[in-house]
């Protein structure tokens, strides 16, 4: 008996150790195989892109196993071909093949299966490596634009070449290694059949011939898509990006040399190996390439037709490239359509402080600068120590009828910011969740004055009717840890007297943590045990993570670019994230790249929308135009919605983004000379126009302004970049970009007359400090324990001049920082005045430009102009000679 219980024991002992060893297994397979996968998928259920996530994960494999098929089929073909030349070519009567070379045939032949795979396998990883632009390649279609040197369709560079290039050097490969294993088999065939009995073979020779032809006309395909390389030579630059006369008169033909002489060799030693011909004609032809090759390819010889050719004439010999670069340059960064309107200035400079067009001006200018305007947000509406406002975001919308750009900030909620001791598990992932509206103030206030708020506290309170449904921030731009709710110890919401609100998140958002195994695999997933033995959640919790919607997007859509900076939108349904998202290529032809970014072709292509308490993410295509993310609608179906369909109370809230501005105006700054002579000489090149910060000056940024300059009494949100000629400080031109959607992306460039004197940022800054009225008061102020800070200038084309804002703040020097604005300086021409509010500012404004005229006029009194009599040459010689006295 106690033999049969050992053996029992031994056998449950077995069963036990087998049992955990399947556990085991099970276990790392999920950590390791598939727990990313289901984590990711339930994520993507959760957003309704389940078949956009699948597709993601098929694509590149498909790729590998459509063009693993289709190498494999030509390796295979091919042999197949070759052993049945061999296996059915006529033997001579009593010609018997040994029995140890037939057996070696066969397992040749059945390696044939194994050999064409393993090479397929090998040409095809590669292109697996690059599936994304061979999707492009798959999905693209043409965008309707040509180049204006060899007249292809953009989408031609954007996304065949790069495929082509890349096939090419495969297909050669493959070809290559084809020829390779056929001659190896016919060399083996002819090796080991005996000399009395070997033969000619007919097909064999033609079969070797088509290969070798099929080598060269690879090889001439290759030289045939260096042509379209030339439109991204560099040797041109600092003067312009793309082919000059040389390249396109001197190079380009030898490439067509080397084309036709490398076919002509291919014919002719096809016709050399079938003994059609002699060595001769294929040998002239191959020198001929070598020759045609090594004069496109050496430096000599193109320096010194640069040297002695170009040089001394490069205007007129590369007048016409230097246009086509000038006219690609523009129309890779969307600036083809910049509409330009010359700035008439008046040399007697008028403003009306009581002209009520000036005065709804006057309500919308901002004169908080952002960056400055989060301290205050954080110091008056952040309330809690757990609240922060990443960012202050500039907008627009309708209080009481009027059209008002205002700043708002998202009030989200900041672990990091808890006492140390109370930065548990509990408090971190299950009660202090998630932020609490928004703060929201009009662009334009007054110094001396009560902060106006158009939204302000905890909840949310607004005396300006502005209320929204929802008012919960979940996701945001804060690095937010994953959160579990709702769940039973309740998350805290806003104040109630001494206590706090206990809420329950009711959303969509997140995944479902709602059984042990879902517990199991995301406890793993976090590599945080206490997701699966904490005893708070309930039926209804949901995981949420991924709440930065930076990452979250980045996540779902790695290919794109995303602006710098997403804001916060407040509706009556909720508060919306809107991001914007950019398509970039490094291939436009004939395009000069951004700086150091590497991309020389940009759009603002999508706008993304992300749920601020659901993290729903949307996806609405903004440029219908751009070839590459129509390639991309086309590759996930249902994911790129047309931004008609976005919501109307979104819709009135898009704008033309900072970052992609800021970039065009870079380009512009020098690409605006579209007269190729005058590019050549960069007589107009313009650049960022300096502004003072403290004591120091940088490039001006692009900011956001309300007024009504396309049609009058009609407002409207415009983005403004001032422009000053290279190395001067003067201003030479404001350029703009549309918002609202009826002129949304369409830039507009005021220019200003080359031939007077318009004063720049930084001049008007020395006009400033220069005054002794506004230069005393601001030393009263720093001898009072206060900090003078200066805010950004703001300039807007008025009154037959630019007039220039700027706000001055006042803070005190010690930790505890909240700016205050003290006064607003105007200028208009060289008058400079300072006064507590806008309204003021403008009325002693109007009384200074008064003074300084009526002054000027006492000065140099008006008189009429002397009327000049021209007298033509000849008359006036006949009457000196009349006059001279005789001899």
């Amino acid at each position: 008996m106690t033999k049969i219980k050992m053996l029992k024991i031994k056998k449950w002992m077995a069963f036990i150790i087998g049992l955990l060893g399947i556990l085991a297994i099970l276990i790392a397979a999920v950590k390791f195989i598939f727990i990313d996968f289901f984590v990711d998928l339930w994520w993507f259920q959760g957003q309704g892109m389940t078949s956009y996530y699948l597709l993601r994960l098929l694509y590149p494999y498909l790729i590998l196993i459509f063009f693993t098929i289709l190498f494999f089929a030509i390796f295979y073909v091919n042999f197949r071909v070759a052993s049945h030349i061999i296996g059915f070519e006529d033997k001579p009567d009593g010609y018997k093949e040994k029995k140890w070379l037939k057996y070696l045939n066969h397992a040749l032949r059945d390696m044939y299966i194994l050999l064409s795979f393993v090479m397929a396998l090998i040409v095809a990883i590669p292109i697996f490596k690059n599936w994304e632009k061979s999707l492009l390649f798959l999905f693209g279609s043409r965008s309707g634009v040509l180049d204006p040197l060899f007249g292809k369709d953009i989408s031609f560079y954007l996304f065949s070449l790069p495929i082509y290039h890349l096939l090419q050097k495969e297909v050669l490969i493959v070809v290559a290694l084809m020829l390779a294993g056929v001659l190896f088999i016919y060399w083996y065939e002819r090796a080991a059949t005996p000399i009395e009995h070997r033969i000619r073979s007919h097909k064999a020779h033609w079969h070797t011939s088509i290969l070798v032809i099929s080598i060269f006309a690879v090889l001439c395909w290759g030289f045939m898509l260096e042509r379209y390389d030339l439109l991204y030579e560099t040797a041109n630059l600092p003067i312009f990006k793309g082919p000059g006369f040389v390249e396109m008169t001197v190079i380009l033909p030898f490439i067509w040399v080397t084309v036709l002489s490398l076919m002509l060799t291919g014919i002719f030693l096809v016709l050399k190996i079938n003994r059609r011909v002699g060595w001769k004609m294929p040998i002239i032809f191959f020198l001929i390439s070598v020759i045609a090759f090594l004069g496109k390819d050496v430096d000599t010889f193109r320096d010194t037709v640069r040297k002695y050719i170009v040089m001394p004439n490069q205007m007129v010999r590369d007048r016409h490239y230097i246009k086509a670069s000038v006219e690609s340059t523009l129309a890779a960064y969307g600036l083809d359509k910049v509409e330009t309107r010359d700035f008439e200035m008046n040399s007697a400079v008028s403003f009306d402080a009581d002209d009520p067009d000036t005065l709804r001006r006057l309500r919308n200018v901002p004169v908080w600068d952002k960056d400055v305007l989060g301290s205050v947000f954080e110091e008056l509406q952040g309330i809690r120590t757990y609240y922060s406002f990443p960012t202050i975001d500039v907008d627009r919308y309708w209080v009481d009828g009027e059209y008002r750009q205002v700043y708002l900030g998202a009030r989200e909620i900041n672990n990091s910011k808890l006492p140390e001791v109370a930065q548990n598990w509990i408090n971190t992932h299950l009660q202090y969740t998630h932020g609490q509206g928004v703060a929201m103030i009009p662009a334009a206030q007054a110094g001396d004055e009560p902060m106006t708020w158009f939204i302000k506290d905890i909840p949310p309170q607004s005396q300006f009717g502005l209320s929204s449904d929802q008012t919960n921030i979940y996701y945001g731009l804060e690095d937010k840890p994953y959160a579990i709710v709702p769940n039973s110890v309740g998350e805290i919401g806003s104040p109630a007297g001494e206590s706090e609100n206990i809420v329950n998140y009711n959303g969509k958002g997140g995944i479902p943590v709602n059984s042990l195994w879902r517990k199991f695999l995301l406890a793993t997933y976090f590599k945080d045990r206490d997701i699966f033995f904490t005893t708070k959640t309930n039926k209804q919790s949901r995981i949420l993570f991924r709440r930065n919607i930076t990452e979250r997007i980045l996540h779902i859509t790695p290919f794109f670019k995303l602006d710098q900076d997403p804001y916060i939108v407040h509706t009556p349904k909720g508060l919306f994230w809107i991001q914007d998202a950019y398509t970039t290529a490094s291939n436009y032809p004939i395009a000069s790249p951004y700086k150091a970014e590497g991309f020389n072709y940009i759009r603002n292509a999508v706008k993304i929308v992300v749920d601020a308490y659901n993290g729903n993410v949307s996806y609405y295509e903004a440029d219908p135009r751009d070839p590459i993310i129509n390639a991309y609608r086309k590759m996930y179906p249902g994911m790129f919605k047309p931004i008609s369909e976005m919501p109307a109370f979104l819709k009135q809230h898009i704008r033309y983004p900072r970052d992609i501005f800021t970039i065009q105006m870079s380009i512009y700054a020098t690409y605006h000379q579209t007269n190729p002579e005058r590019f050549f000489r960069q007589e107009d090149n313009w650049m960022f126009s300096k502004i003072a910060i403290g004591q120091e000056f940088f490039p001006a940024t692009p900011y956001y302004l309300t007024l009504d300059l396309l049609e009058p009494g009609k407002d409207e949100f415009f983005l403004f970049l001032p422009l000053s000629p290279f190395g001067r400080d003067n201003l030479r031109a404001l350029m703009f970009a549309g918002n609202d959607l009826k002129n949304y992306g369409k830039i507009y460039a005021y220019r200003f007359p080359r031939n007077q004197q318009v004063y720049g940022p930084a001049q008007v800054h020395s006009l400033v400090n220069q005054d002794t009225v506004i230069s005393e008061q601001f030393s009263l102020w720093d001898q009072q324990g206060s900090e003078l800070v200066f805010g950004k200038m703001i300039i807007e084309p008025t009154g037959g001049a630019p007039l220039y804002i700027q706000p001055i703040y006042l803070q005190e020097e010690g930790p505890l920082k909240i700016p205050q604005i003290k006064r607003l300086i105007m200028s208009l021409g060289d008058a400079v005045v300072m006064a507590p509010s806008l309204e003021e500012a403008a009325i002693k404004l109007e009384h200074e430009l008064r003074r300084k005229f009526d002054r000027f006029e006492k000065k140099v009194p008006m008189s009429p102009p002397i009327q000049i009599q021209t007298i033509p040459a000849d008359d006036i010689k006949k009457e000196e000679e009349e006059t001279k006295p005789d001899h």
